[in-house]
């Protein structure tokens, strides 16, 4: 072996400690890199999967071919896989199922009783024609092949055979273009690419101080006749044996990593998705990972490679390269020197004199803060839109257009005691005007601190809607100026009226068409205005009028359909399934709608639980890479600074003014760090709010929690690794530490 790689693993053999953490830096980043790629084609395994179950496993299906053709298909080379159906007819499906298979063939295993067969059967008619599925060897050839055998086909029949293309598992199985395939790699190949920079800049910090300090033997080297061709060579010879001894560590940690990740997956998304994620780690991950991981050290070893290259032995030497500095760039400020004393001042001009040499530890703690500060604002997002999209969140149950018979039905049968419905007052006026079942409307009242004799003369009015503005989105405000005991005028239709327009309603419970329909003013006084809503609708975001299914007034409703909600219930399961019988069963029934709410929401927490592990995740590997740099960083430059250290204990400073003066370099990193990440984490959450909800306003916020953990990690982790570093450094002898040439 050469004596520079010699002498470069002594190197790292004589600091263990920065060549083990870059060692972890090289291997948490080759691990993220297996692990995204690992994850892309699980995702991709899985949609195969479900494809296959769903409408077959096969390319094409050649329809209706003649059985005396069918060996042309059998015997063609390309053609992996084969078996067959007899044609679907019209007759044999009905007109509404033929029509939807039309349009969507590769639903045909859905329907009852028909299964495809493997052979055909040995007494065949002549004439017998039969649906041919194939499965193509390469389906990314699969349109030669296919036009080869129409063309076969053609030739020997004399007509034309409709082929029907299974497109969506060619889709999944990358043969066709532009699909949610290209999506799932394109945002893998971009977490990625963040994963390879983040890396590149972590771990090039680490050769750099390295390189630094290794810089003097160099310089002795070439003094000798070392040329610059073999300092560099030095260096990226010492980024090969980390990488050969992170990567492979790397790779093991990122199937583990895939194998717990599919396990999670399907345990969190258990029901919500249409089949299991299936573990697939095709080998072509793994030369790819490999060149990634070598690209990134070899990116990383360039630049101190070439410094070091280029530095003259002299220069090298003398170790001068770094100090050059004007002393009134040293300056400090009275108060320094007042608040934290001599050591403090040490401190400050340490941190001026040595910008270049610790801004890579800042700006790694920066990304740090501002990918967290940045990617929690976003799960705060999910989590609001979460909950407006399930607003009525404090429901477990939820049934639309029934009859109240029906409701009643369901109340006794399953004990039901919290719960409420609705029904919409056909009114021409913007604000909805609810009837709410005469129980639970007292109840309500009476949480709002109305008490009377007769409920059936009180009306509550919630005026918050949300409306447009002029500069895009919405915002939530009062729809009128009404306080309790005004009167509200509402233009009521009559019944004839309300029942033509009851299948005109909207989301909002209004109807379109109304401008020409006659209607009745009915004065109704407001007994509270409140901005709280009532069960099921706690969320909503418009304006509504309450009264009793008793309300002492003719107000006629749009149908007799309702809006039935309940909370508290453990057989939310068991109501909804009872409701699909009574569906099937009969048809007086077809127009109800029942919602597990209990179970959608679950599932939702569920989704968001499993983003969050995601995000969180990518968020943690990434700042522990950032954190080897933070380490390596640190960590060597206070063994540098071993010397300068016990020649300022060995000329009277005090431990108290020593660790004073390591406590304000650890505030110094820590306050610059976050005075530049704080606002680029908070910007970075601002954007992801724009980009999230520009249709809709709910008001930025700031992600305070991540804010706070952000700045008491930055100080606990910048404090200990300060601490621990002047640790290792005060246990050696001032004298002999002063002696040592470092040579």
């Amino acid at each position: 072996m050469r004596i520079l790689e010699k002498l470069t693993l002594e190197n790292l053999r004589k600091n263990k400690r920065r060549s083990l953490v870059t060692i972890v830096g090289v291997m948490l980043s080759s691990a993220l890199i297996l692990a995204v790629a690992g994850m892309a084609t699980s995702f991709q395994a899985m949609m195969v999967n479900f494809t296959k179950a769903k409408s077959g496993d096969y390319h094409d299906m050649y329809q209706e071919v003649p059985v005396a053709q069918i060996p042309l298909i059998e015997q063609n080379q390309h053609i992996e896989n084969y078996y067959f159906s007899t044609p679907l007819t019209k007759q044999d499906l009905g007109a509404d199922a033929w029509e939807y298979y039309q349009q969507y063939p590769h639903d045909i295993y859905n329907l009852e009783n028909y299964q495809p067969f493997s052979q055909l059967p040995e007494q065949t008619e002549k004439n017998a024609r039969y649906n041919v599925f194939v499965r193509y060897d390469q389906a990314k050839n699969a349109t030669e092949t296919r036009d080869q055998l129409l063309a076969t086909l053609m030739q020997d029949t004399g007509e034309d055979i409709n082929v029907r293309v299974n497109d969506r598992l060619m889709q999944y199985e990358g043969a066709m273009g532009e699909t949610e395939l290209a999506v799932l790699y394109s945002m893998a190949a971009i977490v990625i690419g963040i994963i390879v920079v983040t890396s590149i800049f972590a771990i090039r910090n680490s050769f750099s101080i390295s390189a630094n300090e290794r810089m003097r033997q160099f310089g002795m080297l070439a003094s000798i006749g070392a040329t610059p061709r073999q300092i560099r060579h030095s260096v990226l010879f010492e980024g090969l044996v980390v990488g050969l001894i992170g990567i492979p560590m790397g790779l093991v940690c990122g199937v583990l990593a895939v194998v717990i990740l599919v396990a999670v997956v399907n345990a969190l998304l258990d029901g919500m998705i249409v089949a299991p994620v299936v573990f697939s780690v095709p080998f072509w991950i793994f030369p790819i990972t490999l060149t990634l991981s070598f690209v990134t050290i070899l990116l990383s070893c360039l630049m101190p490679a070439i410094r070091a290259g280029r530095m003259s032995p002299i220069t090298a030497i003398r170790g001068n390269k770094e100090v050059k500095i004007k002393a009134k760039k040293l300056k400090t400020s009275p108060l320094t020197k007042k608040v934290f004393g001599m050591g403090g001042v040490i401190a400050s001009k340490n941190l001026k004199r040595s910008r270049k040499k610790y801004r890579t530890t800042v700006i790694s703690i920066v990304v740090s803060v501002a990918t967290f500060i940045g990617l929690s604002g976003f799960m705060g997002l999910m989590k609001t839109t979460l909950e407006l999209q399930y607003a009525n969140s404090d429901i477990d149950l939820s049934i639309n257009g029934g009859p109240v018979s029906l409701y009643e039905e369901v109340i006794e049968k399953y004990q039901i005691k919290d719960y409420a419905y609705y029904q919409s007052v056909a009114t021409a006026n913007p604000i909805l005007t609810l009837k709410v079942n005469a129980e639970y409307f007292e109840k309500f009242a009476k949480e709002l601190g109305i008490h009377t004799k007769d409920y059936n003369k009180v009306a509550i009015l919630n005026d918050h809607e949300m409306t447009a503005v002029e500069d895009g989105g919405y915002k939530v405000k009062r729809a009128t100026d009404l306080k309790d005991g005004d009167t509200y005028e509402v233009q009521v239709y009559d019944q004839e009226t309300a029942s033509k327009m009851s299948n005109q309603l909207n989301a909002r419970g209004l109807v379109s068409i109304v401008d020409t329909a006659p209607t009745t003013s009915v004065k109704i006084p407001i007994t509270k205005v409140t901005d709280h809503m009532p069960l099921g609708f706690e969320s909503s975001y418009y304006a509504v009028l309450l009264i009793s299914e008793n309300y002492d007034r003719d107000l006629p409703v749009y149908t007799e359909a309702n809006n039935f909600v309940a909370k508290n219930l453990e057989n939310t399961s068991e109501i909804v399934e009872y409701l699909e019988n009574l569906k099937e069963q009969s048809d007086q029934y077809d127009s109800v709608f029942p919602l597990d709410v209990k179970e959608t929401m679950a599932a939702e927490r569920r989704l968001f639980l499993l983003i969050g592990i995601f995000l969180y995740g990518f968020i943690t590997v990434v700042t522990l890479i950032g954190v080897t740099s933070v380490f390596n960083t640190i960590s060597t430059n206070i063994a540098l600074r071993a010397k300068e250290f016990a020649m300022l204990r060995s000329v009277g400073m005090t431990s108290k003014e020593f660790n004073r003066m390591v406590r304000l370099e650890s505030l110094m990193y820590s306050t610059k760090a976050l005075i530049i990440g704080l606002p680029l984490g908070v910007l970075l959450a601002y954007g992801f709010y724009k980009a999230l909800v520009d249709a809709i306003d709910f008001g930025f916020k700031l992600p305070w929690s991540a804010i706070g953990i952000a700045v008491v990690a930055v100080g606990v982790l910048v404090s200990i690794i300060m601490h621990y570093s002047v640790k290792q450094v005060s246990k050696q002898n001032i004298i002999e530490t002063i002696r040592d040439d470092n040579i």
